[in-house]
């Protein structure tokens, strides 16, 4: 059975990502691999097993988004909705789902950051990685390739982006590293539209800050699938050798 075969066959199933995508992530950059010029067989095999392995945990984080979503929306159904109060088997059920989703959203990216380490040329002599912060702080600082610095660069300055949520930021610790050494998941009951005598369900990610959990559910989910299309896209780019004279001359190369 072809890497890929194995992916959409043992991997992915009929309606994951509730069908956003196409192609999911993992089919390029399996593609990439299995073309790559090594002399150990054995590495690229290890480094598709990880990029299978990254693309499970992508699928369960939107799953875990997905089941969140239901299980919030049970407790609520039930609740006082002028003054929700979340406890006991509720309050595990919903933060279990939402700390998951956030847990399992950067464990894809640290798997991941290997096989995408190791399609960059000027990484090459220096061994693969297991960090996808080691891997972010590698691109901005080499520069290479420029549109994923850039990239990188414009996910690091947006505030209460994605990239915020799952890996540390320059400002501070990301909500997963706050959610794995010192809290729990920052869910609240607020009222969203002036005047409403509701209060629903948003994420506290500062004093004055909140997201409205459905916003911050697809920010997050979103935010961390665009970026591994993204990092495929542009690895493909490198081993696709530099733009003709042509490109140069035209629209730039994304």
């Amino acid at each position: 059975m072809k890497p890929t075969d194995y992916l959409e066959s043992c991997v992915y199933y009929p309606g994951v990502f509730d069908n956003r995508y196409d192609p999911a992530p993992g089919f390029q950059l399996i593609r990439m691999l299995d073309h790559l010029d090594t002399a150990d067989i054995n590495e690229t095999e290890r480094l598709i097993a990880r990029t299978e392995r990254s693309c499970r945990k992508l699928a369960f984080m939107w799953t875990a988004g997905s089941l969140a979503v239901q299980a919030e929306k049970d407790f609520y159904s039930t609740t006082i909705q002028e003054s929700p109060a979340i406890f006991g088997a509720d309050a595990v059920n919903v933060f279990y789902h939402l700390e998951a989703m956030v847990l399992f959203a950067r464990s894809a990216l640290d798997i991941a950051s290997a096989p995408f380490s190791a399609l960059l040329p000027a990484r090459r002599s220096k061994g693969r990685m297991d960090s996808f912060n080691d891997l972010l702080k590698f691109i901005s600082k080499s520069g290479v390739p420029p549109n994923l610095a850039s990239s990188v660069k414009a996910w690091r300055e947006t505030e209460h982006g994605w990239l915020s949520l799952v890996a540390d930021i320059e400002k501070g610790r990301s909500l997963r590293d706050k959610l794995a050494h010192q809290t729990e998941f920052p869910l609240c009951y607020v009222e969203l539209r002036s005047g409403s005598e509701k209060e629903s369900p948003a994420v506290r990610l500062e004093k004055t800050f909140v997201l409205p959990l459905p916003e911050f559910i697809n920010r997050l989910r979103i935010g961390v699938i665009d970026c591994f299309l993204s990092f495929e896209q542009e690895l493909s780019a490198v081993q696709s050798g530099p733009p003709t004279p042509e490109e140069s001359n035209g629209a730039s190369i994304e």
